[in-house]
């Protein structure tokens, strides 16, 4: 009876995502510009629970993340900030964003389920965080990595820095984090950043068809295959912690709005 209830929950439509199962694949996406919403601790709270849903049930072993219908742009997240300055969105609510995707990261990175990142089109770079901490990536070939933080001043959230140092080497790394140049999905499959780029058109269908090819491998090698990758990886959340530090001290100070310098008081969500 638990695994019948439990099918039938992981097809569903809610407030901040829909999802449905297609054998051990989960088809999973979020809806609106999530990560930037002032709800993100109910948004992260209610995606987590469904992941920890997934892991429950006797079948489905793979989620594919495939983007938003309304996917966020260099303008949302400018605005964001320019929010802040204004005092319409309040500090601890730009350290509960952080933290966030933080545990969204974390939960990704030590979970028994095969994360796939399907995306396309102009990609920001906590999405491309996310994507990272996937253990397959595919995009789309008009896909764009952008960076806008750097017109206000800052490096990109979402532990890109401790991936691309990893994957790229310090030197090439220093010089992605610091660019005003977007990537191309080219440019990305070339430095190893994704495992496979595929044409815009029947871009979902093609995804999920690369998704169900994982269901051939056995369950155990999934997972374990996974935990030795990832085992390197421990330094992870105390390296997230370190970056939404250093992102909130810049966005705090006081210069970021014209003002003297004053140290941030902050707090835990």
């Amino acid at each position: 009876m638990k695994t019948k209830n439990l099918e039938a929950e992981l097809t569903c439509e809610t407030d901040y995502f829909s999802a449905r199962q297609d054998g051990s694949v989960v088809i999973f996406r979020p809806k609106g510009n999530q990560l930037l919403s002032s709800s993100i601790l109910k948004i992260k709270e209610a995606i987590l629970r469904y992941f920890e849903l997934v892991v429950e049930h006797s079948e489905a072993r793979i989620i594919l993340l495939m983007p938003s219908r309304r996917k966020a742009q260099n303008e949302e997240y400018l605005l964001f900030f320019d929010m802040l300055r204004s005092s319409r969105i309040s500090e601890n609510n730009v350290m509960r964003l952080y933290r966030a995707i933080d545990q969204l990261i974390m939960n990704i990175i030590a979970s028994d389920l095969f994360f796939i990142s399907a995306d396309y089109g102009r990609i920001l770079p906590m999405f491309a965080g996310i994507s990272l901490a996937c253990d397959y990536r595919i995009l789309g070939e008009d896909a764009v990595f952008q960076n806008p933080g750097v017109e206000l001043g800052l490096i990109p959230k979402g532990g890109i820095a401790w991936f691309l140092t990893r994957i790229l080497g310090k030197g090439k790394a220093l010089e992605m984090i610091i660019a005003k140049e977007s990537l191309s999905a080219s440019e990305a499959l070339t430095l190893g950043l994704v495992n496979r780029c595929i044409p815009i058109k029947n871009f979902e269908t093609d995804s999920l068809s690369i998704a169900k090819q994982f269901e051939t491998i056995p369950e155990t090698t999934l997972k374990l295959g996974k935990k030795v990758v990832n085992n390197c990886w421990k330094d992870l959340s105390e390296f997230l912690e370190f970056e939404s530090q250093e992102l909130f001290k810049v966005v705090h100070r006081r210069h970021f709005y014209g003002e003297p310098s004053v140290e941030p008081s902050i707090q835990r969500a």
